[in-house]
This record gives C-alpha cells, sequence and structure tokens, in this order.
C-alpha cells in the first residue's frame, strides 16, 4: 500500500469522496469522523499526512491540529497536515498556517488539487520547512491585514491564535512551574510508576512502550489518565517533567 493519510471530517459523504479519491491513487486511507476519535487513531499506527476539517462537533480542527503540533512525540508533530475546509474566511487560513498546517484547500475542492498538494505534503523531510514556510506567509498575510491593506481596506480585529496569543509577558521569576506531590505519586498503582519511570528514561514514547511491550496508545491512555491523578494540565508537560526529573519518589 502507499502512504497512510487520516481523513478527519464529520460529513460521510466528504470523507468518503476524499478516500475513493486517493486509494485511486494508491493510498492507504483510515477516516476519522471527529477529533477525539482522530487523535485516538493516531495514538495508534503511524500516519503520513493528515487532511482535516475544521467544523466538527465536539472538539474541532484547529483543537486537533494544535494538539499534532504540541505532541512531545516527532513522528506525531511532524506528521504533514492539510487542512480541507468550508470555511473561507481569511482569518481561518491566516490561523491555519501558524497552528501548523501545510496547506488549506476549500470545499467543494478539487482532486487533482487536493492529490497535487498532497503530494508535495509528503516530500521526504520537508514538513519541518514547508510548516516554516506556511507559518511566514500567514504572518505576513496577518501583518498585512492588520495594517488596512487587506480585504475590504480596514484593519480587521486580530482571531485568537493560539500559538501567537499568550497571557501577560511573566515576571522575571516566570510562571509557577507544575510541581507533583510525593503523596499524588504514591497514590499511583505500581504500574502507572513503572510506566512515569520508562517515559522519563527513554527518547520516545515509542521507546517507552517497546520496553514496556505494549502499544504506543496503550502508554498514551495511561499517561492521560496519570497526568489527571497528578493534576497535571496536558500529556506533553507529563513527559516533560519525567524526562526532567520532576516526579519525586512516592511517598509511602
Amino acid at each position: 500500500m502507499g502512504p497512510r493519510v487520516l481523513v478527519v471530517d464529520d460529513e460521510p459523504d466528504i470523507a468518503s469522496l476524499v478516500r475513493i479519491t486517493l486509494e485511486a491513487d494508491g493510498y492507504d486511507v483510515t477516516v476519522a469522523n471527529d477529533g477525539e476519535t482522530a487523535l485516538a487513531k493516531v495514538d495508534e499506527g503511524a500516519f503520513d499526512a493528515v487532511i482535516l476539517d475544521l467544523t466538527m462537533p465536539g472538539m474541532d480542527g484547529f483543537e486537533v491540529l494544535t494538539a499534532l503540533k504540541s505532541d512531545p512525540e516527532p513522528s506525531v508533530s511532524s506528521i504533514p497536515v492539510i487542512m480541507l475546509t468550508a470555511r473561507r474566511e481569511e482569518m481561518d487560513r491566516i490561523r491555519g498556517g501558524i497552528e501548523g498546517a501545510l496547506f488549506y484547500i476549500n470545499k467543494p475542492f478539487s482532486a487533482a488539487d487536493l492529490k497535487a498538494h498532497l503530494g508535495r505534503a509528503l516530500r521526504a523531510g520537508s514538513e519541518p520547512d514547508q510548516r516554516r514556510a506556511a507559518q511566514r506567509a500567514a504572518l505576513e498575510q496577518l501583518a498585512r491585514l492588520e495594517a488596512g491593506r487587506g480585504g475590504d481596506g480596514g484593519a480587521p480585529a486580530r482571531p485568537r491564535l493560539t500559538r501567537l496569543d499568550r497571557p501577560p509577558a511573566p515576571t522575571p521569576t516566570g510562571p509557577a512551574p507544575v510541581s507533583v506531590s510525593p503523596q499524588a505519586v504514591g497514590a499511583l498503582s505500581d504500574r502507572q510508576r513503572e510506566l512515569l519511570a520508562a517515559v522519563g528514561g527513554t527518547s520516545t514514547v515509542q521507546d517507552a512502550a517497546d520496553r514496556l511491550q505494549v502499544s504506543r496508545s496503550n502508554v498514551y491512555a495511561s499517561l492521560r489518565r496519570i497526568a489527571r491523578r497528578l493534576s497535571v494540565p496536558s500529556v506533553p508537560e507529563l513527559v516533560a517533567l519525567a524526562r526532567q526529573g520532576g516526579i519525586p519518589d512516592a511517598e509511602a
């Protein structure tokens, strides 16, 4: 089979059309109808590209894109993402580029256009360079709009862009770091503590999964549960804590 592509769209007809279009060219296509299912499928197996809708119930396309690009696994964060959406607002296109999507295609789409963009996205080793180019282009377009030179000539309101809009700059001491108490670690099961040790002692989640002889998706599911138990905001932060020695010994 050809490259593995994950198509994420809550419209069954669109998802089926994309799947048929790509399978005719030899791609191995998997379909997810919502954002949470898409991320679960990424946890379960490697994909060469993601074609992502924006407007979906529950987790929308921007949330999925942010989750992918902030994943601690380079094999996940470097998956090329193409936005395929009916939304035509220029700010959505700009945000897609800033957040890490390589291309933004509007529905109804041309099959030839989709396949051409997918081919470009799949060039070996090119995702980081293409992502930086898309981000630069989006930032330049945002600057033009904010200077009042785009659209109808008025300066549109800046959208909330999760990779640009941050809280006010911290004081010189910096934001309070995430901390985990020994009591909370003591409340974990032996298996959960073993998993944290494996993640902390390996460079990738896949290596930790291999050490524990479980699937990568099993490790991610466990990390999500552990993060909740330890009141750590996200799995990437939990992984960072484990690798930086931020998980204390359990208090008996």
